[in-house]
């Protein structure tokens, strides 16, 4: 797939692919200001800086505000793996533009730094390149119906929309319903359910669904092989476990907030019947 340069001067940018595609982003900026190498996940400082040489994980970008979900990076050759989520996608949400997208974090790292967001850009010295591999799949139709329509009656060119909208629609059926997208898909929701269960259960959990993302996306596991759909069941399962819990700690609070609400009631209605008899006293 072509790749497209990353443009400093555009905080945001949306990245036209559908939830369980995947994106490659290459290449790194150095800055004059302090040194620093910055990729799209890390910032690697160089021995002469305070502290030594280090990496940390102050990347380009907010590729989890984005939509996306972190496959694997690589500080020495500066190439960056994420997978689009169909979760939600707070930097897109934040500057109105559809998810998923990539989010400069420019304006971050220049306070870290009491520096302009100009200032920062300004030094960094260097280039970045995105790649999509997973394009939308009605792209090939819609650049014939472009090519072909100066030269067709407009009845022609209706026909040939739709004929490709048919198509493209069964073409996307097909890639929604491959074992592959469901797994990268139930695997996404997982880390998302983790993320938001209890922490003494979203700590073994989210190593392990890390695992799996990324063994789906190097193909080490085939989901349609025997193994795969034995992965795939226990995906399920613990999901199952996940939704139950959620059902569980629901109920739980509910019963807990309609317990606290008849002790209220029945104090009322208990300090009631005292100030009733205290009222009564009085008038004898």
């Amino acid at each position: 797939m072509p790749s497209t340069p990353i443009d400093l001067t555009r905080p945001i940018v949306h990245v036209d692919i559908e939830p369980g595609g995947t994106i490659i982003l290459r290449g790194a900026f150095h800055s004059t200001h302090d040194g620093s190498v910055v990729d799209a996940a890390t910032t690697t400082w160089l021995s002469a800086a305070p502290g030594g040489s280090s990496v940390d994980s102050d990347g380009l970008f907010d590729l989890e505000g984005g939509g996306f979900h972190l496959v694997s990076r690589n500080p020495d050759t500066h190439e960056v793996v994420a997978v689009a989520t169909s979760g939600p996608a707070e930097a897109c949400n934040a500057y109105h533009v559809r998810s998923p997208c990539l989010a400069l974090r420019t304006t971050h790292q220049a306070n870290r730094r009491m520096m302009t967001t100009e200032e920062w850009t300004r030094s960094l010295q260097g280039g970045m390149q995105l790649e999509v591999q997973a394009a939308p799949v009605y792209a090939p139709v819609a650049s014939l119906a472009d090519k072909v329509k100066p030269y067709l009656m407009a009845a022609g060119v209706l026909l040939l929309v739709g004929v490709g909208a048919v198509l493209a629609g069964r073409a996307w059926r097909r890639h929604t319903r491959s074992a592959r997208s469901q797994m990268l898909r139930l695997a996404a929701t997982l880390r998302e359910k983790a993320a938001r269960a209890d922490p003494i259960l979203a700590a073994p959990l989210a190593p392990a669904l890390e695992g799996a993302l990324r063994a789906i996306h190097e193909r080490k596991v085939d989901p349609e092989s025997a193994e795969g759909k034995r992965v795939f069941e226990v995906l399920r399962r613990v999901e199952t476990h996940l939704d139950e819990k959620v059902a569980r700690d629901k109920a739980d609070d509910e019963r807990a907030a309609a317990d606290d609400l008849v002790r209220q009631v029945e104090v009322a209605l208990e300090a009631a019947g005292e100030a009733a008899q205290i009222a009564r006293a009085r008038t004898r």
